[in-house]
């Protein structure tokens, strides 16, 4: 009986491998065409007295159907029952390389082992397939990967590089660590801030010298954001087109003596020579800007 474990958000099956002994192993669904042999899961059920979604079968031959000039995929579920399948019905489930083993999830590579190594064979003439052991030695004489296993099977321990094959297996963390966090321009930019402070202030030297590159990185951190949040509306779909009058302003100095910037709508004006701002709290603003055309783009509110 086969075992299966989803997960639903990645659509990864955990399955047991009869290629490798039965050993259970991790199969990812593919949105394609399946080919004859391989193993395929039914998402889209046209007929659902014969078969239901979420059920699996291996593909046995495909057959031409003239009613609808294509063709279908005959396959064998796991009671023997013979179905009629098209494309749009089923995802393929395509072997990965990780391996459940006593619980911990290990991922197959292409690897010489090395002495402690853990390996799975994957073909052999002493051993069967999916046999898992661990490296006692290897043969210092020969570099072809030839090794000692520690229990070895039917008094062999002896695993030829050469004539027989065997994957090494690497321990892989969990899911929920491998996975990506979703995160968005901002927070990244944020983040890597934080980490060059933190940095920043392991360098050591003179409390006035941490305090004034603290300052600096503030400063930093601050226009990363405006920059980041103005980026990141841009990247949003317009429905139309905004006046160039109407984009926004955004002045940046990055000292407090230091040049003012000017970007609206998420370019830099070039050309600024000044800039007043008449602000208060709470008010409108006023500011002039002047090019070095020596013409002004005027008071705005």
């Amino acid at each position: 009986m086969t075992e299966t474990n989803a997960n639903a958000s990645a659509n990864i099956h955990v399955l047991a491998d009869e290629t490798l002994g039965g050993i259970k192993r991790e199969y990812v669904e593919v949105d394609r065409k399946a080919e004859v042999g391989e193993r395929i899961i039914i998402v889209k059920a046209d007929c659902q007295s014969e078969y239901r979604n979420g059920d699996m079968a291996f593909v046995s031959r495909f057959v031409k159907d003239d009613s609808r000039l294509g063709y279908y995929a005959e396959s064998i579920l796991a009671n023997g029952q013979l179905v009629a399948l098209y494309d749009r019905e089923y995802h393929v489930l395509e072997p990965t390389d990780i391996v459940i083993v006593n619980g911990q999830r290990y991922e197959m590579v292409n690897d010489n082992a090395q002495k402690g190594d853990m390996v799975i064979v994957t073909g052999s003439y002493d051993y069967a397939v999916g046999h898992v052991d661990t490296v006692k030695e290897v043969d210092s004489d020969r570099l072809d990967g030839s090794v000692y296993l520690v229990e070895g099977e039917n008094g062999e321990t002896y695993l030829d590089g050469t004539e027989e094959d065997y994957r090494v297996l690497v321990p892989v963390e969990s899911a929920e660590a491998d996975e990506p966090q979703p995160a968005d321009l901002i927070d990244v930019v944020a983040k890597l801030t934080e980490e060059v402070s933190r940095l920043k202030r392991k360098v050591g030297g003179l409390d006035t010298t941490i305090e004034r590159h603290e300052n600096e990185i503030d400063t930093l951190h601050k226009d990363n954001r405006t920059l980041g949040e103005e980026l990141a509306r841009l990247k949003e779909p317009k429905n139309n087109e905004i006046n160039y009058e109407d984009a926004a302003l955004v002045f940046i100095q990055r000292n407090f003596t230091g040049p003012v910037e000017v970007y609206q709508d998420g370019k830099r004006l070039r050309g600024v020579i000044s800039v007043n701002i008449n602000a208060k709290v709470g008010e409108l603003t006023t500011h002039t800007i002047e090019f070095g055309t020596g013409k002004t783009a005027g008071d705005r509110p």
